[in-house]
């Protein structure tokens, strides 16, 4: 599927859509909080299209997605925090 054609919030599968990018951005944040590097908004777009499955072949497809990337991304970074703090650094994520 195209970035561009994935639920939007009018959408029935889009908290389900939504909640798995989330996920996804804390992965990868944990990936690169463990390898001690970063990822611009940018990179973490393509890295989560690429862990989701999403095409971005097109330059609309990567500006919805990268939207909403960065509209989410202080959630899953709240998700790492939390999850850091309760299981005192300790983590656990299943991908999707």
């Amino acid at each position: 599927m195209q970035a561009s054609e994935a639920p939007t919030i009018v959408h029935p599968g889009w908290n389900q859509y939504r909640s798995r990018v989330i996920a996804t951005i804390t992965d990868v944040e944990m990936l690169m909080l463990q390898l001690g590097k970063g990822l611009d908004s940018d990179g973490l777009t393509a890295e989560v299209a690429q862990r989701l499955g999403l095409r971005i072949d097109t330059q609309a497809d990567f500006d919805v997605l990268n939207a909403l990337v960065r509209a989410v991304r202080p959630i899953g970074r709240e998700a790492l925090r939390a999850t850091r703090e309760d299981q005192g650094g300790q983590f656990s994520f299943l991908l999707l």
